[in-house]
């Protein structure tokens, strides 16, 4: 499953803008009402939010699978990396077979850093933006968990990742993108003390030849 486009919401586009592009090193494309980042093989968009939005996104970027060092290193150069009550600042999970870092941007979204251990697409150079290859993961919170995560397996195809559903925690797709369904309130991983909420969003994906949306709040789900 890949993640083509990826609009979220943002108060304020110009401090977004200029951390994508400077901070992140991405290609930004702002205008009035909206901000385009190019992010690897997905178009990452900010809309203009009114005054009254508040929440925070959580998505991840992968990253070469060989490429986990050197990417801390140029990231942790760039701006503070989240830690968790132990003091860690880098997460492996046998289960995912990934290792990961998290920080986040301007507006408080919590972004993510991952290797993904079993793709193919390790890279011989040293790591720069260029080497964000995707947003591979947009966290989805819901009132029922496995209600929406079943929903979404339904009508996409798609199969609930390396687990079994769990009505606090559910990621739905593959190691190239996930749909990360965690209960509403749930705090973001790791120990950032905001907590998951429901906000605008619109995903594009592509699978088995399928082009597929979802788009919300409330959520709502159509392929063809």
């Amino acid at each position: 499953m890949n993640i083509t486009w990826l609009e979220l919401q943002t108060r304020d586009l110009q401090a977004q803008a200029d951390y994508y592009a400077h901070v992140l090193g991405l290609s930004v494309n702002r205008s009035a009402t909206n901000l385009e980042v190019q992010a690897g093989r997905t178009m990452l968009v900010f809309l203009q939010a009114d005054s009254g939005f508040d929440g925070a996104y959580h998505f991840a970027f992968n990253i070469p699978e060989n490429q986990f060092r050197t990417a801390k290193e140029w990231i942790a150069s760039r701006t503070a990396l989240i830690r968790d009550e132990k003091g860690y600042d880098e997460f492996n999970s046998s289960s995912w077979n990934a290792t990961s870092l998290y920080f986040k941007d301007l507006a408080g979204n919590i972004l993510e850093l991952i290797a993904r251990h079993a793709l193919k697409n390790a890279a011989e150079e040293g790591f720069n933006s260029s080497q964000i290859l995707n947003v591979s993961e947009i966290g989805l919170p819901s009132q029922d968990v496995i209600s929406f995560a079943d929903e979404i397996c339904t009508k996409l195809d798609l199969s609930v990742f390396h687990q079994k559903p769990n009505e606090k925690f559910t990621p739905v797709g593959d190691d190239d993108g996930l749909l990360i369904l965690p209960i509403v309130d749930r705090i973001w991983y790791p120990n950032t003390g905001i907590p998951a909420k429901m906000l605008p969003v619109r995903v594009e994906l592509e699978s088995d030849g399928k082009h597929c949306e979802i788009r919300g709040v409330p959520y709502h789900i159509t392929a063809n």
